[in-house]
C-alpha cells in the first residue's frame, strides 16, 4: 500500500491538476474545506447517533465512540433509516458540497460551470465490520450519466489509517469499464483488480478531500479500531455539458419514498439557498440509468 499522492501544489496550476487526474485517476487534497463547518456537521451527525444509542453520550461531543454493535446501511432496516432520515434532513449536510473552494477545483477540472449532484450519501462505518465493507468497484454502475463525472469523498473529521477511509487503485481508470460481479458488503458488487497496479491510502485530516473518476477502482479500508465510528459523505459533480443520471436528482436513498423526499427533508430550511439549488438556473441534461437495477442490483 502506497500513500496518496498529495496534489495541493497543483491547485494554482489547473492544467497540471487535470493531467494528474488523467494519470492517476484520483486527486488527494489537504485542508480544502473549512474545518469549523466540517466539525459542525460532525457534531450534528453525532448528536443524532447518540440519541439513537449508537454512540456514547457525554464527554467530547465530537468523539464517535460506539456504544453498541454495528448497524448496517440497509434500506430495509427501520433503525438505520430512522437515523439516516434525520441526517439527510440537516441543512449543513447538503451545504458542505457547495463550498466555494471545492466548486472552484471542480470548475478547474471540467473547465466549465459544474453541477453538484443533489443526492448526497452519508457513511456510518462501525468498527469490526470487515465482512461488510465496500469491495473494490467502479462508481459508474451506480451513478450513470457522464463517465466523466467525479466522485468526492469527504471525511467528517480526522480519519487516521486505523479508522479506515477509502483506498484507490491508482491508474485503474485507464482500463475503462470493468464488468462487475456480485460480492458481499455495501454496494453488493466488485471487480477483478489488476495485480500490477498499486493501492494508495493515507490517513485523512479534517478538511481533506479525495476526488476520483467514475472508472477508478476504489474500496473501503477496514476500520481496525475497537470502538471508533467513522463518518463521511459522498458527493458527485459533473460539468453542465455532461449528463446526470435521473436517480441522482432525488434524495438518498432514491426509491424508499417518505421521509426521503425533498418536500420532507428540506421543509425546515426551505428558505435556505441550499434548498433546491439545482432548480435555479441550471440547464440539466438528465438521462435514465438503470444498469445496476436491471442487472439484479436490487436482489
Amino acid at each position: 500500500m502506497q500513500p496518496f499522492v498529495e496534489s495541493n501544489s497543483l491547485l494554482d496550476d489547473p492544467p497540471g491538476l487535470r493531467r494528474r487526474m488523467r494519470h492517476d485517476g484520483y486527486l488527494f487534497l489537504r485542508d480544502i474545506l473549512p474545518q469549523d463547518e466540517v466539525l459542525d456537521l460532525r457534531r450534528q451527525f453525532l448528536e443524532i447517533c447518540a440519541e439513537a444509542g449508537w454512540t456514547r453520550s457525554g464527554g467530547d461531543s465530537l468523539e464517535a465512540i460506539a456504544a453498541r454493535g454495528p448497524v448496517y446501511d440497509d434500506d430495509d432496516d427501520d433503525e438505520y433509516l430512522d437515523v439516516y432520515a434525520r441526517v439527510q434532513a440537516l441543512e449543513a449536510f447538503h451545504r458542505l458540497k457547495l463550498d466555494r473552494n471545492l466548486i472552484r477545483i471542480m470548475e478547474d477540472l471540467f473547465q466549465e460551470r459544474i453541477v453538484p449532484f443533489p443526492r448526497t450519501i452519508a457513511r456510518i462505518s462501525f468498527p469490526d465490520t470487515a465482512e461488510h465493507i465496500t469491495q473494490p468497484h467502479q462508481d459508474w454502475i451506480f451513478v450513470g450519466g457522464s463517465t466523466e463525472t467525479i466522485s468526492c469523498w469527504i471525511p467528517l473529521g480526522d480519519v487516521p489509517e486505523a479508522v479506515g477511509g477509502l483506498r484507490v487503485l491508482a491508474g485503474s481508470h485507464k482500463a475503462g469499464f470493468l464488468e462487475p460481479r456480485p460480492a458481499g458488503g455495501s454496494g453488493g458488487r466488485t471487480v477483478d483488480v489488476d495485480p500490477t497496479l498499486e493501492w494508495h491510502h493515507s490517513g485523512f485530516r479534517c478538511g481533506d478531500i479525495l476526488l476520483f473518476k467514475m472508472f477508478t477502482v476504489h474500496a473501503a479500508a477496514a476500520n481496525r479500531t475497537p470502538d471508533k465510528i467513522r463518518l463521511s459523505i459522498d458527493v458527485r459533480y459533473t460539468g453542465t455539458s455532461h449528463a446526470i443520471g435521473e436517480r441522482w436528482l432525488r434524495a438518498d436513498p432514491p426509491d424508499v419514498g417518505e421521509p426521503f423526499t425533498w418536500d420532507t427533508l428540506d421543509k425546515e430550511w426551505r428558505d435556505s439557498p441550499v434548498a433546491r439549488y439545482w432548480e435555479q438556473g441550471y440547464d440539466l441534461k438528465i438521462v435514465r440509468h438503470d444498469w445496476f437495477w436491471e442487472n439484479d442490483g436490487a436482489s
